[in-house]
């Protein structure tokens, strides 16, 4: 059960799965946002090389490691979101009069006859070519 010093060179598919389970404060936002889990997963189940246990128990744990990132940072992501939503709905404090709490009735109200003739209007003509 050999490995090659390529299969978990730092710009390999698992370099990043490697430094998340052994150094794992070198580890940018960025490396983390980039890692796909579930290939991650496939390509230490079913290796193009026989690898052993201990490495494959070590390439898991990187993947849990980066999950649990993941999954923080989302966390992290929507609570600021519901902040923001929270804080952009709030019920705003105005202080009115009491006679300035109930609207004109002509404010809120239509008409029942609208006065047409009352309006200046340009007359306008449709050609039909």
């Amino acid at each position: 059960m050999f490995y090659s010093h390529t299969f978990l060179a730092k710009k390999s598919p698992l370099g990043t799965v490697w430094i998340a389970a052994h150094l794992q404060h070198k580890l940018r936002k960025s490396h983390i946002a980039v890692t796909d889990i579930p290939s991650s997963v496939d390509y230490v189940m079913h290796p193009e090389v026989p690898i052993a246990l201990r490495l494959s128990g070590h390439l898991l744990l990187g993947i849990v490691r980066i999950y649990s990132k993941k999954v923080d940072y989302l966390y992290h992501d929507c609570n600021d979101a519901l902040t923001r939503v929270r804080t952009a709905f709030t019920a705003v404090n105005v202080n009115l009069q009491e006679d300035e709490s109930i609207a004109p009735f002509h404010a809120v109200t239509l008409p029942e006859t609208f006065d047409l003739d009352a309006l200046d209007m340009e007359v306008v003509t449709f050609r039909a070519e």
